[in-house]
């Protein structure tokens, strides 16, 4: 009965370990910067961790406008700005481990001659990828993470972009701060954006990312327009709006995401110790 206890305690342990693997909080950097992956004090703003230089096999860097972690697959996905030409307006896979970069491909979106990056990405529930475009206004996307194609949903009638940040709530709202006095919902059907509030800024600026943790929490990634642009992490309201500042992050940071736990993780640990469990109970 001991052993039984005991593995119970550590099949909790581990349960509990997974959980916590989903409240780590991963930045990226653009913003006239070259691209670094960093996590972040989810609680303060803090950086953790310097991860390292997004870079591709060939070292080519990527700065980040928008980070997403596929749900089911776990795979962390990123949107890279326009500020270098050889890494402009793509879809790219990216090892949260070791910051390297692989090229998905090119958005196809934007403007003749002006290509158009994603200002932020979000996944529903179901694996659905979504972004901002930069050019044209801030119109929501949809995305095919195989191709990296972009395809418009239809227009916000709003004309400039300042920020773009999106966030799929756990109901399947969008959210989003399409502009630096923004702060409303797309309908992810027409596209259309509805206002709810100006947010507070605690740097100025613009709010760049968004993201919902695991427990529905909604955060803001609050970037300045004074270089190098200083950050804050916030928490918003989606409601009403209201922001809660957390504190400041690194400068630059351009792109927010909460990672989720290894697909499978859990219930390959699961049946081999159901199955020492009943071996245990037939010993007593």
């Amino acid at each position: 009965m001991k052993s039984y206890l005991m593995l119970t305690g550590a099949v909790v342990a581990i349960s509990f370990a997974t959980q916590a693997d989903a409240a780590v909080l991963y930045g990226a950097t653009a913003a006239g910067s070259p691209g670094e992956l960093y996590i972040l004090n989810s609680a303060t703003g803090a950086v953790i961790q310097d991860v390292g230089p997004l870079n591709d096999a060939l070292a080519q860097n990527y700065p980040i406008t928008g980070l997403a972690f596929h749900p089911i697959t776990g795979v962390l996905y990123g949107s890279t700005g326009n500020s270098v030409a050889a890494a402009a307006a793509k879809l790219v896979t990216i090892d949260p481990v070791t910051a390297l970069v692989t090229v998905v491909g090119s958005f196809n979106a934007g403007n003749a001659g002006t290509p158009a990056t994603m200002t932020d990405l979000a996944f529903t529930a179901a694996g659905a990828l979504y972004g901002v475009g930069s050019v044209g206004g801030p119109q929501l996307y949809s995305i095919n993470p195989a191709t990296g194609q972009a395809t418009i949903i239809g227009s916000t009638g709003l004309i400039s972009t300042t920020g773009g940040g999106l966030a799929i709530g756990a109901g399947g709202n969008f959210y989003g701060t399409p502009t630096s006095t923004r702060f409303g919902t797309y309908n992810p059907i027409t596209g259309a954006y509805t206002d709810i509030a100006n947010p507070a800024k605690p740097v100025g600026g613009t709010y760049a990312g968004l993201e919902f943790d695991g427990a529905g929490a909604l955060y803001g990634l609050n970037l300045g327009s004074t270089p190098p642009p200083p950050t804050h992490l916030v928490t918003l309201n989606p409601t009403t709006g209201a922001v809660t500042d957390l504190g400041a992050s690194a400068t630059s940071l351009d792109a927010i995401a909460f990672a989720v736990p290894e697909p499978g993780a859990l219930t390959m640990l699961l049946p081999a110790g159901f199955g020492l469990l009943n071996r245990r109970r037939k010993g007593c």
